[in-house]
């Protein structure tokens, strides 16, 4: 097998130990094409591998909680492992692996939001909230009024802290009121969806036909979801309407009426040629316990929604 040329940024320990292991060589060519994205990629080999080749999974979190070039990365690999040795029986083992993660000056604001999540629908409340506070601490530190700028991903972990404070009997913060007010102040997924169906021209803005493939995913087909995700948050959508197109669709439209297939416009000429009812249409953000919309069948909150997708 030919050694990828991987660049500086990985720790040479991480190479090494990468080139030791029994990975696809789809996922190696992936790891060198696109080093920055190691953490990702490597977090989605260990998610496929672990119903097939969980002891392979494994080693992939093990590796990525000892070598990761970022301590983020490695709370990632943590929780998975965790949730991994739960699945396995080994729910003691998997205990100590959160409560390695919850230690004072350990937990990052990422993780803590997951962590949060997964709390607060165990009925855990204390420590919901203690990891809402850690995801959210930023914020509260912050005037209420950055709230009205704030994206719909980014006020989630701000909702979850309301619920467990309401949930546990405290009374509402400034906070808890704000995020609460920005919340109801925008329309509902099925109200949105009920906007297509009435036949509203969804070409108008805000419409984004972006390439994507709903397709079986590799891991770099996955990662441009996730460039696509953090482009949207990126750019301060609140919610939007999205167009799923085939790259081929759009080069076969834009070379017959000589325009570019990279130009927003002429993504959002082709998406005007939709159906209104078009199963391509989707919007964005989904709520957090529905699918996500780049088909991988998880819920939004742990798939493309997740604090991993940075």
């Amino acid at each position: 097998m030919t050694e990828p040329a991987y660049s500086a940024p990985l720790p040479p320990e991480l190479v090494a130990a990468l080139l030791d292991m029994d990975l696809p060589q789809h996922l190696l060519d992936d790891l060198a094409q696109t080093p920055d994205a190691t953490g990702d990629i490597l977090l989605g080999a260990a998610d496929r591998f672990r119903e097939r080749r969980p002891e392979l999974a494994r080693a992939v979190l093990d590796l990525l909680r000892a070598h990761a070039p970022e301590p983020d990365y490695r709370q990632y690999a943590t929780h998975m492992l965790a949730g991994l040795l739960r699945a396995q029986g080994s729910a003691g083992e998997a205990d100590r692996l959160i409560d390695e993660l919850m230690r004072p000056g350990v937990l990052g604001r990422p993780m803590a939001a997951v962590l949060a999540d997964e709390f607060a629908e165990a009925g855990d409340l204390d420590r919901a909230l203690h990891c809402y506070n850690v995801a959210c601490r930023s914020v509260l530190a912050g005037p209420v009024e950055l709230l009205e700028r704030m994206d719909p991903v980014g006020l989630l972990p701000l909702m979850g802290r309301a619920r467990v404070r309401e949930r546990l009997g405290l009374p509402a913060d400034a906070h808890d009121v704000a995020v609460r007010a920005a919340d109801a102040s925008r329309p509902s997924l099925e109200e949105e969806i009920g906007l297509l169906d009435a036949g509203i021209d969804v070409a108008d803005p805000p419409v984004h036909a972006a390439p994507l493939v709903r397709v079986e995913l590799s891991g770099r087909e996955r990662g441009h979801y996730h460039d696509v995700e953090r482009e949207l948050r990126e750019r301060g959508e609140e919610r939007v309407v999205l167009a799923l197109a085939e790259p081929a669709e759009l080069d076969a439209f834009a070379e017959a009426r000589g325009l570019d297939p990279a130009d927003e416009a002429t993504r959002r000429e082709w998406a005007g040629g939709l159906p209104s009812d078009s199963p391509r249409f989707l919007t964005w953000p989904p709520e957090r316990n529905l699918p996500c919309w780049c088909g991988s069948g998880r819920k939004y909150k742990k798939c493309c929604g997740s604090p991993t997708v940075r």
